[in-house]
Formats: structure tokens, sequence, C-alpha cells
């Protein structure tokens, strides 16, 4: 480059000359950095997922990915569909790239590898087209109420939604009985399990490759009674747990490494409410709200302190939808809008669903609309289940209900979200095979699963109609869970909402 710049045939000024030296000198540089990219596109010869194991990799992603083949570059970067690899490491000889996948959605997707120039790589004609599928799959796990406490763990696929059994599961809590509620870490890499009759907290790591939990130091105690609820807050630093019994809510700092601190204050008393179950946290992390059971029931209400995680009471709590004659709240499956300005709760024994706005400064609920019937007449049963969650569209409403009774309904109904007031209208409903305690949608909204207690203790599975929110068995609908009748509590699915 040097000799073809003193060749310049034109008579500049040294001025000049030296202006055009510096421009050429930039532009070549530029040539050089790319210089190393093929004109052609990228080959892929082999690729070896997750250390040649499991066909899927958790939607927290960390799993490692080997490619070979040729033409690549210095600059080259693996994908894995739209979701660009980390840790990216290429070979002397430019043959070979290792890198571990990143955070995805659930899916099916495509590994390439893009040069400088952006060009989508190919496969050797030799390869089988689907020899760059790569699968993220979402974690499923439920808590048992078992002696010792048990976790159930699925891996969800992304394209049919069938359920694969995690290896090793179910995980047993030695020496903590009961399990009930469980919460996966806004990382998607701990899982938090409940234990109902030690009053504990069980900590584990999740295997992104397998989805095998392992053990995080020893239980962490609630400091009340009746551990069952558990709910984080979205910026993954604190833990709230309700304490049924203990008519409080435990709150905890969480460590890098996942474990817990209680929080200076903990357990926050519930005053006026009691037998807390459901909990749950705003999307923007300024509220928390409890559901209660006992005496007149409601939703128990409180700001959170977003430097500590301290909980305050939110005047007027705890609140209760009186609207058309209803006289008391005993609530259970408890959800807020995507939009964080709705609420909504499930009446246990009161066959209804209820709504409330909430304030945005304040946190104080308002009731929407008198409690609305799971049915058209006289609602069906629904004294063991009264379970909530909104689709991540926020359309759609759905609610459990069904009755110890093996005689009984059950069901799942689903209700249509008035998106300018947030009332609710029922569209559907189904029949589901066990009774169902919990329910939870995937981060596509594609499937819905249900853990049921009873008749007999199981998980199923359905597909989502997106657009009318209706409900479809899959085949199988089923699958069995070897636990006692009153084995599965709450259910809980890796998401990550943020991508």
């Amino acid at each position: 480059m040097r000799k073809w710049i003193f060749q310049n045939p034109y008579k500049v000024s040294s001025l000049l000359f030296l202006s055009s030296l510096i421009l050429i000198s930039t532009q070549c540089k530029k040539f050089d950095e790319g210089s190393f990219a093929p004109s052609s596109p990228a080959i892929i010869k082999t690729i070896s997922a997750n250390g040649g194991g499991l066909a899927y990799c958790s939607i927290s992603g960390g799993c490692p990915l080997t490619i070979t083949g040729e033409n690549f570059a210095p600059t080259s970067v693996p994908y894995v569909g739209p979701y660009k690899c980390l840790n990216v490491v290429i070979s002397p000889d430019f043959k070979q790239i290792d890198c571990k996948v990143g955070p995805a959605q659930n899916g099916i997707y495509k590994i390439t590898v893009k040069n400088s120039d952006v060009q989508d790589s190919v496969l050797d004609p030799t390869m089988p087209s689907t020899a760059n599928d790569f699968t993220y799959a979402s974690f499923l796990y439920l808590g048992s109420q078992e002696t010792p406490g048990k976790v159930y763990g699925y891996a969800q696929n992304p394209e049919t939604g069938a359920l694969i059994a995690i290896p090793g599961s179910p995980f047993s809590i030695s020496g903590h009985n009961s399990t009930y509620g469980v919460v996966i870490h806004p990382n998607n890499q701990f899982l938090y399990a409940a234990n109902v009759s030690s009053r504990t907290i069980s900590v584990y790591s999740i295997n992104p490759l397998t989805g095998v939990l392992t053990a995080v130091g020893t239980p962490v105690a609630s400091g009340a009674n009746g551990t069952n609820g558990l709910f984080f807050h979205p910026s993954g630093n604190y833990l709230y747990a309700t304490n049924q019994s203990g008519n409080s809510i435990s709150a905890f700092s969480v460590a890098g490494d996942g474990t817990l601190t209680a929080i200076t204050g903990s357990p926050f008393a519930t005053t006026g409410a009691t037998s807390i179950n459901g909990v749950v946290v705003s999307s923007d992390g300024m509220f928390l709200y409890a559901a209660s059971m006992g005496g007149s029931g409601g939703v128990v209400g409180f700001s959170i302190d977003q430097s500590t995680g301290a909980l305050t009471t939110i005047p007027g709590s705890p609140f209760r939808n009186t609207l058309g004659g209803t006289t008391t709240n005993p609530g259970d499956g408890i959800t807020i809008h995507p939009n964080h300005r709705w609420l909504y709760m499930g009446l246990v024994g009161q066959r209804k669903m209820a709504a409330w706005s909430i304030d945005q400064s304040t946190g104080v609920l308002t009731a929407i609309e008198a409690p609305i019937l799971n049915n058209s007449t006289t609602g069906y049963v629904d004294d063991g289940g009264s379970a909530s969650t909104v689709s991540e569209d926020g359309l759609f409403l759905y609610g459990t209900a069904f009755s110890t009774n093996p005689s009984d309904p059950k069901k799942i109904i689903v209700y249509a979200i008035d998106q300018s007031t947030g009332g609710l209208a029922r569209v559907s409903e189904i029949d589901t095979g066990g009774g169902p305690n919990d329910i939870r949608l995937d981060t596509n909204g594609k499937y819905a699963y249900t853990c049921n207690s009873v008749n007999p203790p199981s998980v199923s599975a359905y597909s989502v109609n997106k657009s009318t929110g209706e409900l479809r068995s899959l085949t199988p609908r089923d699958y069995a869970i070897a636990a006692p009748a009153s084995g599965p509590g709450i259910m809980v699915m890796q998401r990550n909402t943020g991508l």
C-alpha cells in the first residue's frame, strides 16, 4: 500500500498529499481488518451441541456449542436463530468455533455462522437439512406435598408442547416435608421451593443442559409457620414467601450465587388478614399483593422499598371486592395483568373470579365489577382450586375450578379481558382430567399446563388458540405423577420475557 501511494502521479501540495495519505491509510486499515473474511459464505461441516448430549438447552443459555467447517474468519460469529452466541473462540486455522449459547425464547432455531459481511453460512451438502436445528426448552417444575417433599421437573418441546421428564425427577428434599410453592429466579438459573411443614425454603441451581436440580447450601428458615407461596421481585434481588398459618410475608435478599438472607423486619405481618396463600409482585416491582383465605379474606397489599426490599402495608389493606352483594373474598390464586393496572383473584368456595384496578401511585385496589361466576348459572365448585393466570398478551385470564369430591366437575375457565376497563367475560371452558390446582402458559402463549392434585395427581397439557383463548387437550394430555392425592401444589415455568 505504501509503495502505491508514493507512485501517485499527481502533483499535489505536501499538505494535500499528507491528507490523502492519512485518508488512504485509514481506508487501508479498515480493509485490513476485514481482509481475512472470505468472499464465500462459511460452510458448516459438523455441529456438536451440549457436548454431544441432550438435544435441548434451557432458555437461560450457557450450553456449549462447537462448529467445524470452512471459510470461517476472525470476525465470524455463530447464531442460534436471532440469538448471538457468547464467549466465542475461533481456532488458529479458522476451521472450528467454540462458544456458549446465550439466553433465548423457547423454540427450535437454525444454527448459522456470520462472517464480517454478515452473510449466512451454508451446510455442507453431505449434512441433513435438520443438522443445524437447535432447541431452546423451557423447564417446568412443580412442588409436591410429600414426605420428604419433592420437586418434579419437565422439559417442554416448544414445537409440540409435549413434556419430557427431566433425568432424576422427582428431586427429594431430605428432611423437609410438604413442598408446595416453587419459583424460578428471573435469570432462569435457580429454583426455590417452599417446604410447608419444616417452614423452610430450599435453593437449587438448574443445569441448563438437563434441567437437573442441585441443592445450593441448606434450606433457609422462613421465620414463620406454613411457608407456601413464593414470588420474585422482577429485579431478581428479592424473594418473598407467604406464611399461611403464620399470617405474614417473609422477605429475603438474593445473592449472585442464589443464596438467601432475611431482610431486616422479616417476616412482615399481614394485619387484618389470615391464612395467606398466593402472592404476586407487580411487573414494575412497586407493589406486592397476597391472597387471604381466612375470615373475610381479601387481598393484602404492600409497597416495596426498592433499595432494601422491605415491605410497608398499603393503607386500606386488606382489600375486598364487595360489589354485587359479595360479603367475603376467600382468596387463593392471584395474578396481575401485564400492564400492572389490574389484579385478579379466584375466590375459593365462592365459584367466582374477582377483579380490581391498581392505583399506580399508591397501590390501593379498587373493585372493577362484581365478582363473576365461573359458570353462567350456579358456578362450578372450586373449593380446591381457583388458580388464575393472564396470557402474555393480556387478552385472556385463565382460572381453575374443582373440588375434592371426585364426582364434581373439574374445569379450566377462560375469560376475555376488556382492554379498557379490565373487566371479565367468560368465553370458553374445558374439562380436565385431574383437579387443576395451578395453571401456567408458556412464554410464547402457545401451550398451557395444569398440575392436578386429584383424580389422579398429574400434569395436563393444552394448546392455546391465541385469537380466542380456547384450550384444546394435547395427545397425550396427562402425565401421571406418583404422588399422594394432595401432592401437586404450585407449578412454575421458565420464562424469558425481556428478549
